[in-house]
């Protein structure tokens, strides 16, 4: 804990999500990538990491602020979920990094943000946004780029949060879930860039794809996640899974094969497959696979072995 961060919190959190039992505490714990990550946790004499979403741990935001004034943990975020709406309408964050350059945000980050004029924080890092704005999401699709930035949309998984509201927003949640569907649409449906060709398909068999999948530069970060640590995805299995299958099309191509793949995995959720996803009927696996195989570009250099 830093001070001043429960001053910052009780002045600029939304008086809206306030009253809400959905925040948990977090520990900054180094992930195998060798990045810091945030892990939700409860408190029990000590922090103990927990899945977010079982709302047995969920605390009110005055139990979680006192364990952070009295350093108890390294900060506190707001769980998102089907429990929480606004008049309704379900809450969703976004999650733009890297688009705050001196403690300003970039022209493209305002831009893009615009038509959502809800809350928004600095991220902890001082150098993302996060905005809580009300409305619903399709089912598919939550994490790509428009206009060159990274753009995340939560609706189920854990939001770490600051207090530290951008000036000129509002400070309060509000509902825009035409202007919520628009991003969505560029999120889905990007212009792929001319300059970057796809991933080329190999034939390998599963045991080679793996291998390589494993030995790559970013194979410790695959290796955790196909393993089951979710906890580089917000600890959301869905982010997951699609995470799992953009490394995997980088070998192979094959729809069979990254069933196949995926189903060794420890993600596998042999009763999530069968369900519908989509308007046209596709069961949820097909549908994941479909959208990774769609993916014109990485979420990020690191991906590219």
């Amino acid at each position: 804990m830093t001070p001043g961060q429960v001053a910052q919190l009780e002045a600029g959190w939304p008086n809206a999500l306030r009253s809400l039992r959905a925040y948990l505490p977090y520990e900054r714990r180094r992930r195998a990538s060798g990045r810091w990550g945030k892990v939700p946790c409860r408190w029990a004499g000590r922090l103990y990491p927990v899945n977010p979403l079982d709302r047995r741990w969920h605390l009110t935001c005055r139990d979680a602020l006192d364990l952070l004034g009295a350093g108890r943990c390294d900060g506190i975020g707001l769980v998102l979920g089907p429990h929480l709406n606004l008049g309704g309408l379900p809450l969703v964050g976004l999650d733009l990094d890297d688009v705050v350059t001196r403690g300003r945000p970039l022209p493209g980050a305002l831009e893009l943000l615009a038509p959502l004029a809800s809350y928004t924080e600095f991220s902890i890092s001082g150098q993302g946004l996060h905005v809580v704005v009300a409305g619903r999401l399709p089912p598919a699709g939550r994490r790509g780029h428009v206009a060159g930035i990274g753009v995340e949309l939560i609706e189920c998984g854990f939001l770490a949060i600051t207090g530290d509201r951008l000036p000129g927003t509002p400070a309060d949640v509000a509902p825009h879930p035409e202007a919520l569907l628009a991003l969505h649409r560029q999120l889905v449906h990007p212009t792929p860039p001319a300059s970057r060709a796809l991933p080329v398909a190999i034939a390998l068999d599963d045991e080679a794809v793996l291998r390589r999948a494993r030995s790559a530069r970013n194979g410790a970060r695959f290796g955790t996640l196909y393993d089951g640590d979710l906890s580089g995805h917000g600890f959301d299995p869905s982010r997951a899974d699609l995470a799992l299958l953009a490394h995997l099309r980088w070998y192979t191509r094959d729809p069979d094969q990254l069933r196949r793949l995926w189903a060794r995995s420890a993600l596998h959720r042999p009763e999530r497959w069968t369900r519908r996803a989509t308007r046209d009927g596709l069961d949820y696996a097909t549908a994941t696979i479909a959208r990774a195989l769609a993916l014109g570009q990485p979420h990020s250099t690191e991906e590219n072995p």
